[in-house]
């Protein structure tokens, strides 16, 4: 696979001849640089190409790898970064003499363990307890939604889950219950209020036809934008 080294740092990429193609044009996605070109150009421009492009290449692919390593961190130890309601947040990690975990935030997470407990057990905790406190931080959210919007649709959900989705971030059952996903929590809290409101109006129309776009557009009349942001970026929250 060919490749372009920008300082210390290699970043390989595939090309991808297309018959449409007028030019040439990267595409840049978490893990992957892609490089579009004609049929029939020569590999050497091709290479120049990348070449001149080798520093916006690598501030677009660090900018992604960040964002997707950052979202839920690969450990939950002192100094980590957890990305919550679109912000990068520390996360410190305290021992004490208190016989159960708990998590103050004040931006930052402070985790406070059991000094008795160490090594990957304490890590372990740890992330139990963060993600226990964005679970309920989710509910929390949800529900003000919910008190919000219902009264305008003339409905409610019979009951607001938080889940630990792989595919979705969001549903609602043919009975009325609502289910979504804790790692919105990572997104800025508009985004997380499109979700919600997105399956709130399931409740009225169940399908994704004209009538239930205008019913989210009449709640959220900026929704396209929420809804681009999510396809966006939404492989970067975890």
């Amino acid at each position: 696979m060919p490749s372009v080294t920008v300082g210390n740092s290699t970043i390989p990429y595939q090309v991808r001849r297309s018959a449409r193609a007028k030019r040439l044009r990267l595409v840049v996605t978490p893990g992957r640089v892609e490089v579009v070109a004609p049929l029939r150009l020569e590999d050497g421009r091709i290479e120049a190409f990348v070449h001149s492009k080798r520093r916006w290449l690598y501030d677009k692919t660090e900018a992604l790898r960040e964002r997707a390593l950052v979202a839920i961190p690969q450990r939950f130890v002192s100094g980590a970064k957890v990305l919550f309601r679109g912000r990068f947040l520390r996360l410190r990690v305290e021992p004490s003499e208190d016989s159960e975990p708990s998590l103050r935030y004040a931006n930052a997470f402070h985790v406070r363990v059991p000094r008795r407990i160490d090594g990957d057990r304490r890590e372990g905790l740890v992330r139990e307890v963060v993600v226990s406190w964005l679970r309920e931080r989710a509910l929390e959210d949800a529900q003000t939604f919910a008190q919000h919007y219902c009264p305008q649709l003339g409905v409610a959900p019979r009951t607001i889950r938080i889940g630990n989705q792989k595919t979705l971030w969001g549903s609602c059952s043919a009975r009325g219950t609502i289910s979504l996903n804790w790692r919105l929590m990572a997104a800025p809290k508009p985004i997380y209020e499109y979700v919600v409101v997105h399956e709130l109006c399931h409740l009225v129309e169940r399908n994704h036809g004209p009538k239930f776009w205008r019913l989210v557009g009449t709640l959220l009349p900026d929704y396209r934008e929420r809804r681009a942001w999510l396809k966006k970026h939404g492989v970067a929250l975890g």
